[in-house]
């Protein structure tokens, strides 16, 4: 579970070099760097616990990296800047969030994952 963390962060990272280098936005540079690092170093923060405790985090991490890269395709084809809506917190964090606890509650639930 670990290694997926890992690599999310690395390829959010890229994500927001080839974003800045390309664009040159210094919020969106921002926002994709300290949210991987957070979110990586929650990661590590619960690396001790049960793998079924990373789930949520790991949720949010691929699903922050999927917005990420259909951020950087929008802003390339000029059709919208996903940074500059305001409804982009709900969609990035909170859904995904929300995704990962029941995902967490139907493999808890079940009993038989390899994760429990």
């Amino acid at each position: 579970m670990l290694r997926i963390s890992y690599l999310s962060a690395v390829l959010n990272l890229v994500t927001a070099f080839v974003s800045f280098l390309r664009f040159g936005s210094n919020q969106a540079l921002l926002i994709m760097t300290g949210c991987s690092l957070l979110l990586l170093a929650g990661c590590r923060i619960l690396h001790g616990r049960a793998a079924l405790t990373l789930v949520p985090l790991i949720t949010i991490s691929c699903s922050f990296l999927l917005y990420n890269v259909v951020y950087v395709l929008l802003k390339q084809i000029h059709l919208v800047d996903l940074y500059a809506v305001g409804w982009r917190l709900a969609v990035q964090l909170l859904l995904p969030l929300l995704l990962g606890f029941t995902l967490k509650s139907i493999l808890k639930r079940s009993g038989n994952s390899r994760l429990v």
